[in-house]
């Protein structure tokens, strides 16, 4: 393997860091229930775990990921590891819960380190095989993120919720050895001051209006789909008397109904994007109906096939829009995307920990289909924009 281009080894290296890396903001979701009883803390404030880790994220999004652009990237994910390691040891000890949210939102900042590796896999890989490439390593990353809520409610059930985060770090140290190994070497792609790089996100915010639209749709479904994960092992519990093991284990049901999602790339591209996220967030609506409606194991199982398929879709379809629209600057417009996306997904895990304090699950349902009913309204007056601007700049 050259520096120039990645083997199919390294590929899948990659693509194993992505869902580990991803994973660490995700473990607590089914543990919520476990955060509260271990710390004798109402539901919400155990909800702010969750809301840590997922603004974490949107931080490091915001300020790492346009630094791949002016530093040496390799040097930079392996920093981003080794801090993700420490900070999961000191999350397997936290002696207090202010220190685990606090300690959670250092772990989101420093797991980041995939939407790193994504465009660099891109960078060594041939035109022709690019597709193939963001393949392996979305594949990984959604592996990742679903599954590591079934890894979770299995292994706290069975040793603590603190072995889930010493697990993790051990997991984080093994990716730390292999990517030192495996792991090229890619010069940085721009010679200018990191000022002048994060000014220049402002400018991308003034002149793109299309950003804004895909990024804020994209924003509250997720926020929808993160005040389900979030309240959902408080619902095992007092409603089936199930632990973390049951509410881990919706992470494969999810990962099913997830794994359809790349339809919608090519659904988008026959019927255009603006078809393909309503139909998606139309998904997403009749699963969190469905769930609050029909309270039951079965709706639940059929909710979360519609939600994932419907949540993921808009993902894949809103993303690919964003970063055509100018594409010298694909890193920028990506980052603030998903900086976007996951402060939606933080205000939806606060969201619903609230509605789950005050009104239970029913209330947690209402506040999702709210969620995914203004994602959609803003969808379609976005969509409604577009078509006027075209008709005015072709007449």
């Amino acid at each position: 393997m050259t520096d120039a281009e990645a083997s199919e080894r390294t590929l899948w290296l990659m693509a194993a860091a992505c869902g580990a890396s991803a994973a660490n903001i995700y473990y607590n979701q089914p543990l919520l229930g476990d955060f509260a009883a271990y710390f004798n803390a109402p539901p919400t404030e155990a909800g702010w775990v969750a809301v840590a880790a997922q603004t974490g994220y949107g931080i490091g999004l915001l300020f790492f990921l346009p630094l791949a652009d002016l530093v040496e990237r390799r040097r930079l994910v392996l920093l981003l590891v080794s801090a993700c390691v420490v900070l999961l040891v000191g999350t397997a000890l936290a002696p207090t819960l202010p220190v685990l949210v606090l300690l959670q939102l250092l772990v989101g900042m420093t797991a980041m380190g995939s939407q790193i590796l994504i465009p660099l896999a891109v960078d060594m890989t041939p035109i022709e095989k690019r597709g193939h490439t963001v393949g392996i390593l979305m594949g990984g990353l959604l592996g990742g993120v679903l599954l590591a809520r079934t890894v979770a409610g299995i292994v706290s059930d069975h040793l603590g919720w603190r072995a889930m985060y010493a697990l993790a770090a051990v997991i984080m140290l093994t990716m730390l050895f292999l990517l030192r190994v495996g792991l090229p070497h890619r010069p940085p792609v721009l010679r200018i001051r990191y000022g002048v790089l994060m000014g220049s996100l402002w400018h991308l915010l003034r002149t793109q209006p299309r950003l804004w639209s895909a990024s804020i749709v994209s924003a509250l479904s997720f926020g929808g789909f993160t005040a389900f994960w979030t309240t959902l092992s408080f619902l095992m519990i007092s409603r089936f008397h199930r632990g973390a093991t049951e509410a881990g284990l919706f992470g494969i049901v999810g990962l099913i109904g997830a794994l359809g999602a790349p339809l919608a790339g090519r659904l988008a591209d026959r019927k255009g994007t603006a078809f393909t996220v309503t139909l998606a967030l139309l998904s997403s609506l009749a699963a969190f109906v469905l769930m609050g409606v029909w309270v039951t194991i079965p709706a639940l199982i059929v909710g979360v096939l519609l939600m994932d398929l419907g949540v993921q879709s808009v993902q894949v379809a809103a993303q690919a829009k964003v970063i055509s629209l100018v594409p010298e600057a694909r890193s920028r417009l990506n980052s603030l995307y998903m900086v976007t996306r996951f402060a939606g997904g933080a205000g939806g895990s606060l969201i619903g920990a609230a509605a789950w304090s005050e009104f239970r699950w029913h209330g947690v349902c209402i506040a999702a289909v709210a969620l995914t009913a203004l994602a959609l309204l803003v969808h379609l007056a976005g969509t409604s924009w577009e078509m006027k601007r075209q008709t005015a700049a072709s007449e």
